[in-house]
């Protein structure tokens, strides 16, 4: 990844994911369950897409870090960064593929709303975690560089009685 703002940002970001599993005390019908705990700005130490890991193993709980994903920005969807940076609280969609009781499988990780909302009407899990400082100033670079909001303009209503009149 390049630092100067002169040759412009780059588009691709690598990240790992961190992926905990925790027991629960109080549910009967099942002894825990997984979830994404975060994202990590970079890639660790293999670019095998999709390794984890293990970081931790004690008590009631495990850590595994899946590296080898890539945030991939695009200028058509921009606006989609823009609006997810001025939240309330900036994110990072991991989607993840994950058979019945297993540890999910991060597989794509994105910054857009449209993208995350498209895998979620398709059934996949996707999590929603902070964004790490790094990757927030970048995405920024990025929509600074890319981002122009189109000027709102007031539509101009259609005079639909004077149009029927000089039809009949």
């Amino acid at each position: 990844m390049t630092d100067s703002f002169t040759t412009g940002v780059p588009d691709s970001f690598a990240v790992s994911v961190l992926v905990e599993y925790r027991e629960t005390q109080d549910n009967r019908w099942e002894d825990g369950c997984w979830q994404v705990a975060g994202v990590v700005a970079g890639s660790g130490q293999d670019e095998g897409g999709g390794q984890a890991r293990p970081l931790h193993a004690a008590g009631e709980g495990r850590q595994y870090l899946c590296s080898g994903l890539h945030l991939q920005l695009h200028r058509d969807d921009a606006e989609s960064y823009y609006f997810n940076l001025v939240s309330d609280r900036p994110s990072v969609f991991v989607i993840c593929s994950q058979e019945a009781g297993e540890q999910p499988r991060p597989i794509i990780a994105t910054l857009s709303y449209g993208e995350a909302t498209s895998y979620m009407e398709t059934d996949e899990l996707v999590e929603s975690v902070a964004m790490p400082a790094e990757i927030y100033r970048w995405a920024e670079r990025f929509v600074l560089e890319h981002y122009v909001p189109e000027k709102r303009r007031k539509r101009k209503r259609d005079n639909w009685k004077a149009a029927g009149r000089g039809q009949r």
